[in-house]
């Protein structure tokens, strides 16, 4: 008897193996793209060039006076110093300011092309892969992260 004398060890363990079959479904489940993003979400992108796109911000429940506040905790009060605001799963808000060096950015992770950051960086999937592939690099899915820094493609391959 764990707690409750009704309760045979029997049921008891049922119980709790259908509980660990539950949580190693869900661990495996987590590991499928798609899944990944329902549970996750994915990056959404706020601000573009001084632009808030109003869409994006309602998708993510978030009203102009949040926006702002996250913007004025990183010490900007102007949207004319914004280039790029991107709202992280984790609710952070990563900022781009006018003038900044351009900063790296993720254009393949997990072997996913990210379309949203190449548009973002003016640069089309097309020249994604003919640049991997002048790298060696013929199939996505095998690179475990793409990083773009000033023009140039840095890879990081399962392998």
């Amino acid at each position: 008897m764990i707690y409750n004398s009704s309760i045979s060890i029997l049921q008891y363990e049922v119980i709790l193996l259908m509980w660990t079959i539950l949580v190693l479904t869900l661990k495996w489940l987590h590991n499928i793209r798609f899944v990944k993003c329902l549970i996750d979400g994915k990056p959404t992108l706020l601000i573009k060039h001084e632009k808030i796109d109003l869409e994006a911000c309602r998708s993510v429940d978030l009203f102009g006076v949040d926006v702002t506040l996250k913007l004025r905790s990183q010490g900007i009060f102007q949207m004319k110093q914004v280039e790029r605001a991107v709202q992280e799963q984790n609710d952070q808000l990563i900022v781009v300011q006018m003038g900044d060096e351009n900063p790296k950015y993720l254009i393949v992770t997990d072997g996913v092309i990210q379309v949203e950051v190449l548009e973002s960086l003016g640069c089309s999937e097309e020249w994604l892969i003919d640049n991997l592939g002048k790298q060696g690099h013929d199939n996505v899915a095998n690179i475990f992260i793409a990083e773009y820094d000033k023009g140039a493609v840095t890879v990081v391959t399962y392998e």
